[in-house]
């Protein structure tokens, strides 16, 4: 009883961290090409931004120029600009209301999907960009690796760590990051796609 009530609160401490550090992520600028990829296939994954064959997205993300999520044959990216990605990917969420944000100069929203959460931002009154992917079903792959998948699966697909924190395992690669949180140090939590 005692080590679920620490497990319990050790997952609400990292799940507030991690919420904390969304909100302080530094904007990215952009390459000038952040639309969305269609690609093939329907499941989500971690793939190559500037894949421009279906074979090379799926190829492992350790692999791959940025850290993203492909959902229904659409490439989502930290940083890219948050209007061109929700248009593209459909229907199908529920908006929070805008809010000035307390971390920086501008205001932030999110947008709930059924698998996974968009975190938007327009800092300093520019485009709305997104800042956080939160993935949050436990279908979702991200190259290999799932929510409940054990934390040793996350080295074997992505190799060793950019960071390894008290939270997870931290991948960092052009501008983006993949955050894949352990409440418990054995089993995945959560996985955040996140601008830095």
């Amino acid at each position: 009883m005692n080590k679920t009530i620490k497990r319990t609160i050790a997952f609400v401490v990292a799940a507030s961290v991690m919420t904390v550090m969304a909100a302080c992520a530094p904007k990215e600028e952009g390459n000038g090409n952040n639309a969305p990829q269609l690609i093939s296939g329907g499941t989500a994954a971690t793939v190559a931004s500037k894949a421009a064959d279906p074979k090379e997205s799926a190829a492992p993300a350790a692999s791959s120029d940025v850290y993203g999520l492909t959902y229904k044959g659409v490439l989502v990216t930290p940083g890219m600009d948050a209007e061109e990605a929700i248009k593209a990917l459909g229907e199908g969420y529920v908006k929070s209301p805008d809010i000035q944000s307390c971390a920086f100069n501008g205001i932030e929203t999110s947008y709930d999907y059924k698998d996974f959460v968009l975190f938007v931002d327009n800092r300093d009154g520019g485009k709305y960009k997104i800042n956080t992917i939160d993935i949050k079903a436990a279908t979702v792959d991200c190259g290999g690796v799932k929510i409940g998948s054990p934390i040793e699966d996350v080295k074997k697909a992505y190799g060793n760590p950019t960071s390894e924190e008290v939270y997870g395992l931290c991948y960092e690669k052009n501008k983006t990051q993949v955050q894949f949180v352990s409440a418990d140090e054995k089993t995945v939590s959560s996985i955040l796609f996140k601008a830095i």
